[in-house]
């Protein structure tokens, strides 16, 4: 059995003469002494490094205080697990942690598994905060570059062809990349789904059309939910289902019918999109597997947004 003592103090300017007594004084050869002099945050502590790779089954790891050597409550918990996987006595003279004896290691398990229990309720509070705030549409992180309404509008510069993306990120002050991330612009080729944001109340243009959700029969829903939308004209041939969101949650999913080439433009150049029945829970998993939406599904709507497109 060899004795190792470890000392540590923060900073060059601070003597560790007091650690190392008290460590020799506990029957730790002097050329056994590893003595760290860095700060208690750093993961990277060479001395210790060079310790933990000497240690054999039966050796014993000697400190003044818990805190000289572990750096956090993890990072001691993940020690102490691994002296015990080592068969590796711990020793803390002055609290009186002992893991040669029963009582010792009664003790530490104690104080290890208060500290562990400590960690999972700053965890816990932790996450219910951040989920309570995210109920509230606070997400934390960078501020967004653009606003949802910003989005929407620079969605629907984009997808009329009519603008360039260094023309739409001039107007907007962002950059080319954040504008593509921002609209998840068709350039890889990929497949894509546009999701529509609405709500359930009926509307009714001035030729009496109705649109959106019109409270109607499949007929007339039909007819509102094919037209008319900015879709570019690169990305047409990408699109595969319409799904529609109705009060934040997703009530309809069509699938894209009939060749791009064939489909109708009105006078702003926006798409009359040809789209099937609505497709069943079956269907969806079947012609779009890689959707990952379902019927009934909560999307909760971004004030400003109305529509934004989702590859598959």
């Amino acid at each position: 059995m060899t004795r190792y003592g470890y000392a540590r103090v923060s900073t060059r300017e601070q003597n560790t003469d007091h650690q190392t007594d008290a460590l020799v004084a506990a029957g730790v050869p002097p050329e056994n002494l590893f003595v760290e002099k860095v700060s208690g945050k750093l993961a990277s502590r060479p001395k210790l490094d060079t310790l933990l790779g000497l240690l054999v089954p039966g050796d014993e790891v000697v400190v003044t205080r818990l805190k000289r050597i572990g750096r956090s409550q993890q990072h001691l918990l993940d020690l102490v697990r691994r002296f015990g996987d080592g068969q590796v006595d711990f020793v803390v003279l002055e609290q009186g942690i002992d893991t040669s004896t029963p009582g010792g290691r009664l003790v530490f398990h104690f104080l290890a598994a208060l500290a562990e229990y400590d960690r999972e309720m700053i965890v816990d509070g932790t996450l219910d905060g951040l989920a309570a705030a995210r109920a509230r549409g606070r997400v934390g992180g960078r501020p967004a570059a653009l606003s949802a309404r910003q989005l929407d509008t620079a969605q629907q510069m984009y997808d009329t062809g009519q603008h360039t993306v260094d023309q739409i990120a001039d107007t907007f002050r962002v950059g080319r990349s954040t504008l593509y991330r921002a609209l998840h612009a068709h350039g890889d080729g990929r497949d894509c789904a546009l999701i529509i944001y609405r709500n359930s109340r009926p509307k009714v243009d001035h030729t009496q059309r109705r649109y959106g959700e019109t409270g109607a029969g499949e007929k007339f829903q039909l007819e509102a939910d094919r037209k008319w939308f900015p879709i570019a004209p690169a990305r047409r041939t990408r699109l595969r289902a319409m799904v529609y969101v109705v009060d934040g949650v997703v009530a309809r999913v069509r699938a894209v019918t009939g060749e791009p080439s064939a489909w109708s433009d009105d006078d702003r150049g926006y798409a009359d999109v040809p789209v099937g029945p609505p497709l069943t829970d079956l269907q969806i998993a079947r012609q779009l597997p890689t959707l990952g939406i379902a019927l009934g599904d909560p999307r909760p709507h971004q004030r400003g947004k109305i529509r934004e497109y989702l590859t598959l």
